[in-house]
């Protein structure tokens, strides 16, 4: 676990209410009640190297020894979990652009933009059991809303 005293832990819900879990390599979406698994708790600390007014963050699983990414691909930028400590990227460096998401409300949900790839969003699949993903802030039929329940 994560030993800053400013960490946050959530359970994070897509607009249909699939939460995020791990699988293997993978966060996915699903229904933890149909589909057997739990619920990953994903840290949640600031980047303090870049605007605050723009809530930059980063997103850890696996008590922050995990941490969501943007990567570049053939086909544009897609998430991966990487292996970094969420402490390690909190104290800064020249890295911690590709780990972090702009979060920003949207009444009671939030979007989270890629810093790293402004007008990428993180998106919720359309069906359970498969990855999220960052789809761009066009697409009109992306799942770009997430809830954030906190998590102890």
């Amino acid at each position: 676990m994560c030993s800053l005293p400013m960490a946050r832990y959530y359970i994070i819900k897509d607009t249909d209410q699939k939460a995020l879990y791990i699988r293997g390599d993978q966060l996915l979406a699903g229904d933890p009640d149909t589909n057997n698994f739990c619920a990953e708790k994903i840290c949640v600390l600031p980047n303090r190297d870049l605007e605050r007014s723009k809530f930059p963050i980063f997103l850890g699983t696996q008590g922050g020894s995990r941490c969501l990414a943007c990567v570049e691909t053939e086909k544009g930028p897609s998430l991966q979990l990487e292996d970094v400590n969420i402490e390690d990227l909190y104290k800064g460096g020249e890295q911690a652009m590709r780990f972090t998401f702009y979060q920003r409300s949207i009444g009671s949900a939030f979007r989270l933009e890629a810093a790293a790839w402004p007008g990428w969003f993180l998106c919720g699949p359309a069906n359970a059991q498969e990855p999220i993903g960052l789809t761009k802030e066009t697409e009109p039929s992306a799942r770009t809303e997430f809830y954030f329940e906190q998590s102890r």
